[in-house]
């Protein structure tokens, strides 16, 4: 966990840098829950708590929980889950059907192209 707040931590915070006005709230709320979330686990890590300590870790989670609903937009459904399917059978239909084996130098650009 630690790793991985650390990573997307860095990736919201650069991500932030050039946002347009319309996306700098965003970015401060997704960085705000993210950071939250990251604090809140490293605070229950703890061997032992204090009365201060439990604070800390009840103020980070609730911020997590006022904050998390900027990822909602951002959720699979089954909606779009069965759309992501439903292109990727037809990508694969649309595949030139050849016999010869394709090495991985060239499998790799042909998938590449098709997301």
């Amino acid at each position: 966990m630690r790793n991985l707040g650390r990573c997307v931590l860095g990736v919201l915070a650069v991500a932030r840098c050039q946002p347009g006005s319309a996306q700098l709230i965003p970015f401060r709320r997704a960085l705000g829950c993210v950071r939250a979330l990251v604090d809140f686990n490293l605070m229950t890590q703890y061997r032992s708590h204090t009365a201060e300590t439990s604070t800390y870790t009840e103020h980070y989670l609730d911020m997590f929980h006022k904050m998390k609903d900027i990822f909602l937009e951002f959720r699979v459904t089954k909606r779009i889950r069965a759309k992501s399917d439903e292109q990727g059978r037809e990508l694969r239909l649309d595949r030139p059907k050849t016999r010869e084996r394709i090495t991985p130098s060239k499998r790799r650009p042909m998938r590449d192209t098709e997301r």
